[in-house]
């Protein structure tokens, strides 16, 4: 794999995520769902999602959320990527789309060999994201048997998520599949439940980074 991208997701204070943004992460998420310990409130300040580098793509990650609040907080705070959690429709996705945005779609782990399921959004979603099945929508710190990827028939580009912590790096690397294309890294990094802890993500880009340029 080439070019493997790295998304921090579960952003909540202004000056941790300064300290993220100088590592140069692909991607920043912040969570819109009100049960997560990551939540970023109800009316979260516009500084949470300010100064984030032009070459940082911000993700709004929402569970089920309505359509129209999930234009609102997107436009609002200016998210270019929605990152959709729950049991949205394939309609929903096709409309966020006709909206301008990117979308993600997440299905747990357990779904990858799941073609007819898969199917339904290929044509209406940006990229997949496949995560270990938990009923708290993710955050679990738990991986899924990654040996499952191999069942893939899906040519959608897709991110790795669920468990990943700085010691996978190689793993990841080791994985052959042409679609993925980037790892999605959360509570294994964090001192706190939306704190993360720079050196470790330093310790991991720099793993995953300079054995892809390699």
């Amino acid at each position: 794999m080439s070019d493997l991208k790295i998304k921090v997701c579960g952003m909540t204070l202004p000056t941790n995520i300064y300290e993220v943004s100088t590592l140069r992460p692909d991607y920043i998420g912040y969570i819109f769902y009100s049960r997560s310990l990551r939540y970023v409130g109800k009316n979260p300040d516009a500084d949470l999602f300010a100064d984030i580098p032009a070459q940082i793509q911000k993700v709004a990650v929402f569970v089920n959320e309505h359509y129209n609040r999930m234009l609102d907080i997107t436009g609002k705070f200016g998210f270019e990527v929605v990152q959709l959690h729950g049991m949205e429709s394939p309609e929903i996705c096709k409309a966020l789309r006709r909206q301008g945005k990117r979308v993600i779609k997440v299905f747990p782990g357990d779904q990858i060999s799941n073609e007819r399921l898969l199917k339904e959004y290929h044509e209406f979603t940006d990229y997949f994201l496949f995560d270990t099945p938990t009923h708290k929508h993710g955050g679990s710190g738990r991986k899924f048997d990654w040996s499952v990827l191999d069942q893939l028939k899906t040519q959608k580009p897709f991110f790795l998520s669920g468990g990943i912590g700085p010691e996978d790096a190689d793993k990841i690397l080791s994985l052959h599949n042409e679609y993925l294309i980037g790892v999605d890294i959360n509570s294994r990094f964090e001192h706190e439940p939306g704190i993360k802890d720079p050196k470790k993500l330093s310790i991991f880009f720099k793993h995953i980074r300079d054995e892809e340029q390699g």
